[in-house]
């Protein structure tokens, strides 16, 4: 198939996969002070999807070597973990830690335990399934490539493999959290919006050049990486584009797209090795964070850690944002109120959060910015202030960088 995503300026090799055609350069391998980024650990043959479970270990779908690989969070990796069926191309994983990958090769699904016991030919789904995800009944969808159009997967499990129609050629996939899926479709440069009830709307949303991946954020925006573009489109709930809203950067040919807690946007640059930042503003960081060679596939962990799986140096990278300083908080408390103060020094960029706990109660307090005067100059600060009831509290003021949490500062209390 031809399916180019771009080109580029820069002395580039064209790799083509099963999936995909990329544009491949050399980069230096680096770290910023926004983003530190190592190679965590190694993959099977031309990881081409990554996913993370809750306790934070790493797995990825390799396309070369038809196998899933385990990495732990302290980077232990067993390359051969289970085997899939032919070509896996897309990876997820439930809540009970089961994962599921989507293969592009023999048009079915195959299911590995938390064990690794795999079934390879687990189910059959459409043709050539080319993404993967799961709702929060544990149902299945796949966009199929090769018949423009979504399986659907029970957890019986039971295969509707013409569950609801696409654009052409889908290659990515999402769910809201009202149970909407959603693909991006690389031949008709668009989204298609299916209910929860199989309900499709082919053409819902138009997005840039070769939309490959797709992701959405707690408020119900879409995004997707724009392969040939260079760029990420935006689409509200409502349904209205934004095709262009971001550039990541010339030549990057953006595969992967995903959104951490704090709603901001990171791709993963196949033509570039890096990733690109984007805060929900619209604010662009295009060289974020170096990576592996030819990233492809991108996730991110409850700590607000970013993976990238790297195609062509078959490994994992991860991107740590330095985690915020513990605040610096002068404390102060009415008894007769029963309030508690805490005023801060505050840091560029971070936010700053007060609580108070006590037994399994958790109050939240209120901030606001102020000034005070120590001499002759006038210094800003963060006040943030909490009213509490009678008993023992322990309050809290923790710092919070993007979607890096610090070290809180605390002070106990008791109010009679």
């Amino acid at each position: 198939m031809n399916l180019a995503a771009g080109s580029s300026s820069r002395r580039c090799a064209t790799v083509l996969t099963g999936v995909c055609v990329s544009l491949l350069c050399a980069a230096t391998f680096t770290s910023s002070a926004q983003a530190i980024s190592r190679i965590l650990g190694t993959t099977g043959t031309h990881p081409v999807a990554i996913t993370v479970d809750s306790h934070g270990n790493i797995y990825t779908a390799n396309y070369g070597s038809n196998n899933v690989t385990k990495i732990t969070p302290g980077g232990v990796s067993t390359t051969n973990w289970a085997a899939t069926s032919s070509g896996p191309g897309a990876i997820t994983v439930d809540s009970a830690g089961n994962i599921y990958t989507a293969n592009f090769s023999s048009d079915n699904v195959s299911k590995i335990t938390p064990g690794g016991v795999s079934t390879t030919n687990w189910v059959p789904a459409g043709l050539k399934p080319r993404a993967i995800t799961l709702d929060s009944a544990g149902n299945i969808y796949t966009a199929n490539f090769g018949s423009n159009d979504v399986s659907k997967i029970t957890p019986g499990p039971f295969t509707n493999s013409s569950w609801a129609a696409t654009g052409s050629v889908p290659y990515g996939i999402t769910i809201d959290s009202h149970g909407n899926i959603y693909t991006a479709n690389g031949g008709s440069n668009s989204v298609s919006k299916i209910t929860a009830g199989g309900v499709s709307t082919t053409n819902w949303a138009a997005t840039g050049s070769f939309p490959l991946a797709i992701t959405v954020d707690s408020a119900g925006n879409i995004y997707t990486a724009n392969a040939a573009s260079h760029n990420v489109s935006k689409i509200t709930p409502g349904g209205f584009s934004t095709t262009n809203w971001v550039a990541t950067g010339s030549g990057s040919s953006p595969q992967a797209i995903t959104v951490d807690s704090a709603g901001n946007i990171y791709t993963a640059n196949s033509g570039s090795n890096n990733v690109t930042r984007i805060t929900p503003g619209g604010f662009s960081k295009t060289n974020w964070a170096a990576t592996g060679t030819a990233p492809v596939a991108i996730t991110v962990d409850s700590d607000g850690n970013i993976y990238t799986a790297n195609y062509s140096s078959n490994n994992v990278t991860k991107i740590t944002v330095p985690k915020p300083a513990k605040p610096s908080v002068r404390w102060s408390s009415s008894a007769k109120r029963k309030t508690v103060t805490a005023v801060i020094t505050p840091v560029a960029g971070v936010t700053y959060t007060l609580t108070a706990k006590s037994g399994g109660k958790t109050k939240k307090g209120s901030c606001k910015n102020v000034r005070i005067t120590l001499g002759k100059k006038k210094l800003a600060r963060r006040s943030c202030k909490i009213k509490l009831a009678k008993g023992k509290w322990l309050a809290a003021v923790t710092p919070k960088k993007g979607a890096a949490k610090g070290a809180a500062n605390t002070k106990s209390y008791k109010f009679k």
